[in-house]
């Protein structure tokens, strides 16, 4: 089966405790809340363009556990395609430990486990599924010369590709020279670019840097502060949506797969990151990850409502 978006990328089962402060070294407090939640950065934004109306396929690995039966069966259940995840014998599925504070903030510590797994060779012999997409999706959470064995499959093939530079990490210039869009947020740009980003300004000054080398058009995700969009001819800043913040797992995730599938479907930029922009902002105001990711419809109604309120 043939799918629009192509997503290779991570598959984990997060684990998430609601606290009031995180423990300083040797101390140990007390958590309130604590949940499991499908996540993942590949699998969740799979998820996210799904749900938006996109045909997505996922490509990764997962152990021979319970988590992966979890995993596969919510992504299954949503309708991304999950013929191209493997189940690898004896291998763990990766998991995620979360950490949330009373202003939906979250920090993350990720055990890989089957996600490292996922090498170039597994890439190669599913190059017809990345042919035959509109948009490949990468991040960074399976190992890098895969990723790059992805963006150069889909280079040769006329795929536009979106990477998202999650978990921050330097970038080689030949690997970001490959890519139509990226997508990071304050964190990751200051480790691309080594521009310390802080407001509108600092933003596109770094993302000019990125299309220095290679890049063609930059998101830049200014959480709350809402996001710069540079291209080779256009800036244009996107106000953000004001919300109330429950928790911010997977909001860049959720605004990744929004992208991607506006992209698919044709749109331009500005539309793409008004819309993106919109489904981050649903996306924080609920717990969770998967779970908390909007439909098309609840979308639509959101930004009709917005835009009533702001007009």
């Amino acid at each position: 089966m043939s799918a629009e978006i192509v997503v290779v990328g991570s598959l984990n089962m997060d684990m998430v405790v609601s606290l009031d402060r995180r423990p300083e070294r040797g101390e140990t407090v007390l958590g309130s809340d604590f949940f499991m939640n499908a996540g993942g950065k590949g699998a969740n934004q799979a998820v996210a363009a799904r749900k938006l109306g996109a045909t997505v396929a996922m490509i990764g690995k997962v152990g021979s556990d319970v988590f992966a039966d979890q995993l596969l069966a919510g992504l299954e259940s949503t309708g991304v395609d999950c013929s191209q995840i493997e189940k690898v014998p004896g291998a763990a599925t990766g998991v995620a430990f979360v950490t949330l504070d009373p202003e939906g903030d979250n920090s993350i510590v990720v055990a890989p486990g089957a996600n490292r797994l996922l090498k170039p060779e597994d890439i190669r012999a599913r190059e017809e599924i990345i042919r035959q997409a509109k948009v490949l999706m990468v991040q960074l959470e399976v190992p890098l010369e895969t990723v790059k064995e992805a963006i150069v499959i889909a280079k040769r093939h006329g795929v536009l590709v979106l990477l998202d530079p999650a978990p921050a990490q330097p970038l080689p210039a030949e690997l970001l020279g490959m890519v139509d869009y990226i997508v990071p947020n304050e964190k990751e740009i200051v480790q691309l670019t080594g521009v310390r980003v802080t407001d509108q300004v600092t933003a596109k000054i770094a993302a000019v840097e990125l299309l220095r080398k290679g890049v063609s058009t930059v998101f830049a995700k200014l959480g709350e502060k809402g996001v710069v969009v540079v291209g080779a001819n256009r800036t244009f800043f996107v106000e953000p949506y004001e919300v109330e913040a429950v928790d911010s797992t997977a909001a860049g995730d959720a605004f990744a797969g929004a992208v991607g599938t506006a992209i698919a479907g044709g749109k331009d930029v500005w539309s793409a990151a008004k819309f993106a922009s919109a489904i981050g902002a649903i996306t924080v105001t609920r717990k969770g990850a998967q779970a908390s990711m909007p439909d098309l419809a609840e979308a639509e109604l959101f930004m009709k409502k917005q835009a009533h309120h702001q007009g």
